[in-house]
């Protein structure tokens, strides 16, 4: 390796230039020029040109690099100039270090997610380059798939690419696709721009175009989407969405929508216009934030019907008939074992239009202490059994508002604070526990406190014919106060049966059985009197209107009964050796068998519950096996009550069957499942039913099956005999590679008792190296419909795309 430095005095260069060469170096002292020749390398402060060959002149100090042809007529070691990360390669390169001009011929260079392709290019001091027929594209091969041809360009770093008359190509076939002029944006961070529209068209709506809109970058920590869509028959429709993050504090987004939907025609009587808001945000706290506060939103809230739109809805948010949010906030304190919290919680059915609305939910929780060990100042060899006393508490505000959809404007306020449900309440409990050779007993009990402000109050009015009952809602402070106690015993009871085989070496059989006994007597806050039709006697509470309802009525004094059971085997790992550490593993054969039921000793009749049985199991580790079964031992009468029979005096039955639950499930894929095929392992989006919203999927699974069936019963006893409601399904989803890139995808269901198919999604994924093809149907229901859209993968040309959803039905063709 031969090196070298010089410094040039008098000149305007103020630090000394180094160069390098492999093979030789040969200086021209007459014309005081450098030659290097064999992995050349000159380097001045942040820049560096490599090549195979490099002359350096110091009188005007100017370096040119070429590449030197092999014995193949083949040019290697083409000069490579590096400056502030940024990198050109190139047939030749001639530079001035003093006027930092330079002339390239045949450029090849990547601007962010651009490769640009030049014949003769010209750098100027500021780093911009402007270039004299050449190549744009995103494709990263040598002969990309696309690109698209210029006559001239000006690329500005971190800025822009700037392209005159251009044609898009695909290899060598020109496309009819020409532009004047192009604007490439070419920034590591986001630029502004437009977001073009997909195109189709609705039988119900019109023609449309959606998610057309303007992209805005709010600096380095948020940006700003806005989209609408649009429809030719009247119907429109606005989105906002900002994303923000602060790294180490926090995240999120805020996806703010209206639309304004116009079924019918105006002139005729059938016409309606529904007006639909919907706010989606949420909000994420870095937990190197605080060691002390966490704040979270994650809001779903708005009209019923927004996502009804057939177009542009995903399947999941279309399905879902419930939404909610929850923004929470809790302070810690360091080493204490209390905390506080706020929330503020929504949630709505859009079938019946019913909101919950909790304004605030306050709680402060108090854990487990154990006061004992709290004021022993020293350290004891051995714990005493009132060591493990312990005191938890908890005490809750809520502020709670049920009402439906048509009530909340803001004209309604007045009434709807009157119809606010608050309250707090505490909750204490003091436990213990003792434990021997055989046995576990922990003993509590439990109190817990309703503070109310308002009450029931049910008043008797008589007139001369007749009486009858008004009930109105007071200002009345309120605190019904109960408590219960009880204890709880366990055990566990272990079987070895021990085999000579081979294979099978041990099962090991382990029953948990427990019993627990639970006291509450009767501190029920009901009032009797006149209070029924024509003064019959009746009761009420008056804090049943209350957020905790009210104390339970009556006393009980219940003994709960509970056996649980596994199974599990002890066999030769096939894939272990003869001489292995641990030759032997472990195999379930039955994860859980549970029973339980009680008694009710304070009950004058009808004492013992329904008995529970359930299992749960997974089959050969592919088969998963969940059982859930209720059993009543007590007869019932002609309306269906339970009566003080056994059900083994009427039929000779130990029980009757009243529901029943079964579900099996197993996920089938290949050996080669998630396993690299030679490719470059990226990740790529799919479509679920819009490619626009779609789900991440991995292009090496060759093939994957998941099927889940699931049965439920429940019986019914009327005048004698009985009623089943059954429903039955099968749900499945997979996915398979047919080639290397082609990934078809399916996901469906039948209900087996309505003879119908649930919702069904059909896609195909093509991953067309630099370009991706996605095609997605509904074939059924009534969001049937496909779409396909052919685009570019680099986020820089997004709209270089052809998308098109069109409904599927009557005259509607795939064409």
């Amino acid at each position: 390796m031969w090196g070298g430095a010089v410094q040039v005095t008098g000149q305007d260069l103020q630090n000394e230039i180094t160069y390098s060469a492999r093979d030789s170096i040969r200086y021209d002292l007459a014309q005081r020029t450098v030659y290097l020749f064999g992995a050349a390398r000159v380097k001045y402060e942040d820049i560096e040109l490599t090549a195979d060959h490099i002359e350096y002149h110091f009188d005007n100090e100017e370096v040119r690099a070429f590449g030197v042809p092999d014995s193949a007529n083949e040019v290697s070691g083409k000069p490579v100039f590096t400056q502030g990360g940024h990198t050109i390669g190139a047939d030749s390169i001639r530079y001035s270090f003093r006027t930092q001009k330079g002339l390239i011929h045949e450029v090849r260079t990547q601007e962010q997610q651009t490769y640009v392709q030049a014949r003769i290019s010209k750098r100027k001091p500021t780093g911009e380059v402007d270039s004299k027929g050449g190549v744009l594209t995103t494709c990263d091969r040598p002969r990309p798939h696309y690109h698209f041809q210029v006559s001239r360009m000006i690329v500005l770093p971190d800025d822009k690419i700037i392209a005159g008359p251009a044609v898009m190509k695909v290899r060598k076939v020109p496309l009819p696709l020409a532009i004047p002029f192009g604007l490439f944006p070419n920034r590591s961070r986001g630029t502004t721009g437009v977001l073009l529209p997909a195109y189709g068209e609705s039988e119900q709506l019109g023609f449309y175009l959606l998610n057309g809109g303007y992209y805005l970058p709010m600096g380095e920590r948020a940006d700003l989407q806005l989209t609408g869509d649009i429809y030719s028959k009247g119907s429109w429709a606005l989105r906002a969405l900002t994303r923000y993050k602060v790294r180490y504090r926090y995240s999120g987004q805020v996806d703010l929508s209206h639309s304004t939907l116009l079924n019918g025609d105006p002139e005729f009587p059938d016409f309606s216009r529904q007006r639909n808001y919907f706010l989606k945000w949420q909000h994420q706290m870095d937990a190197k934030a605080s060691l002390t506060d966490r704040f979270s939103a994650s809001v779903n809230v708005g009209t019923s019907q927004n996502f009804t739109n057939n177009f542009n809805s995903s399947t999941f948010d279309y399905l879902s008939n419930t939404f909610s949010s929850n923004i929470a906030y809790t302070h810690l304190w360091p080493g204490r074992p209390y905390s506080l919290s706020a929330n503020l919680r929504h949630s709505q059915n859009t079938l019946n239009r019913t909101f919950d609305i909790t304004i605030p939910a306050l709680a402060f929780n108090l854990s487990r202490i154990y006061p004992v060990q709290m004021l022993r100042n020293t350290k004891v060899s051995r714990s005493r059994w009132y060591d493990q006393i312990g005191i938890s508490y908890s005490a809750n505000f809520d502020n709670r508002l049920s009402t439906t959809e048509d009530q909340l404007y803001l004209d309604n306020m007045p009434e709807l604070t009157r119809q606010l449900r608050n309250g707090i309440l505490h909750t204490a409990a003091l436990t213990t526990s003792f434990k021997t050779k055989y046995f576990s007993i922990n003993p509590e009990v439990r109190a817990t406190d309703r503070m109310y402000f308002r009450q029931l109050r049910k008043t008797v009015i008589s007139d001369a014919d007749t009486t009858y009952a008004v009930t109105d809602t007071v200002p009345q402070f309120g605190a019904p106060f109960e408590w219960s106690m009880g204890a709880t015993l366990t055990s566990k009871v272990y079987g070895m049966f021990r085999f000579h085989g081979r294979g099978l070496r041990a099962i090991r059989h382990v029953i948990t059985p427990s019993a627990g006994v639970n006291f509450r007597p009767d501190q029920g806050t009901a009032i009797e009197g006149p209070f029924g039709n024509a003064g019959a006697t009746s009761s009420y509470n008056p804090f049943s209107i209350g957020v905790y309802g009210a104390p339970s009525s009556g006393a009980s004094g219940t003994v709960n009964l509970g056996l649980v059971q596994s199974l599990e085997a002890k066999v030769r790992d096939r894939k272990a050796t003869e001489d292995a550490a641990a030759p032997f593993k472990k195999v379930p054969l039955l994860d859980f068998l549970g029973i339980t039921s009680s008694y009710d000793w304070m009950k004058d009749s009808v004492n013992w519950s329904s008995v529970n049985i359930a299992a749960r199991t997974a089959l050969l580790k592919k088969l998963n096996v969940n059982l859930v079964s209720v059993w009543d031992p007590y007869a019932v009468d002609s309306l269906g009550r339970r009566i003080d029979k056994a059900q083994k005096d009427v039929n000779g039955a130990l029980a009757r069957l009243t529901s029943t639950n079964v579900a099996l499930g197993f996920d089938l894929k290949s050996k080669r499942y998630g396993q690299a095929q030679g490719g470059d392992g990226d990740d790529h989006v799919v479509g679920d039913a819009d490619p626009n919203k779609g789900a991440r999927i991995d292009l090496q699974v060759p093939w994957r099956l998941s099927v889940n069936y699931s049965y439920a019963l429940s019986r019914s006893y009327l005048e004698g005999g009985s009623q089943d409601n059954v429903s039955q399904s099968v749900l499945f989803n997979g996915d398979i590679t047919v080639f290397k890139y082609w990934k078809l995808g399916a996901s469906s269901g039948y209900d087996l008792v309505a003879g119908e198919w649930t919702p069904t999604t059909l896609n195909l994924y093509w991953d067309l190296h630099c370009w991706e093809f996605n095609f997605n149907i509904i074939p059924i229901g009534v969001r049937k419909s496909f779409s396909f859209r052919i685009n570019v993968k680099a986020s820089i040309l997004r709209d270089l795309k052809l998308e098109q959803t069109r409904p599927l039905g009557n005259n509607n063709l795939l064409y």
